[in-house]
């Protein structure tokens, strides 16, 4: 893979989602909700939330459906992600329908970000990527120790 590729591919952001967004999602995830297993990733220990009424995650839906930056693509959906702490994935690409993939991390710990060749996304509070997809856009979360677990919010666009 060349580096100018993934430079021109990929765009890391700070403060992308409102703050008031994160720490509404951030409580949500610790109430009493119900995770599902994420589909076509049943083996890894990955939850997921993909919809709820009248919830942070209908709130983040929106935000990412009314986004002008990506208003010229059709959205697909957002989801909440929450990774274990033993949650790794080797080098993969997403699927080819997929245009834009957006990951922003929630929140502040020691755990792994994301891995684009050389180029490593940390995890941290309202950071995280802006993924333009092709077939060269190989990533992966490295198996690293400490990994407190991850959570994020997940929007994809065609």
């Amino acid at each position: 893979m060349v580096d100018w590729l993934y430079a021109i591919m990929l765009v890391e952001v700070e403060n992308f989602l409102p703050e008031k967004l994160v720490d509404e999602l951030v409580e949500f995830s610790k109430g009493n909700v119900i995770w599902e297993k994420q589909e076509m990733q049943e083996h890894l220990p990955r939850q997921k939330i993909s919809w709820l009424l009248d919830s942070p995650i209908e709130t983040v839906h929106n935000w990412f459906a009314e986004c002008p930056m990506f208003s010229h693509l059709d959205f697909m959906g957002v989801t909440l992600w929450q990774d274990n702490i033993d949650f790794w994935m080797s080098q993969h690409l997403d699927n080819d329908r997929v245009k834009v993939a957006i990951q922003i991390y929630l929140d502040n710990r020691n755990s792994p970000g994301t891995l684009f060749g050389n180029r490593l996304i940390s995890y941290g509070r309202n950071r995280g990527y802006i993924l333009y997809n092709n077939e060269n856009m190989l990533h992966s979360v490295p198996n690293q120790v400490p990994h407190e677990g991850r959570l994020s919010v997940y929007a994809l666009y065609q």
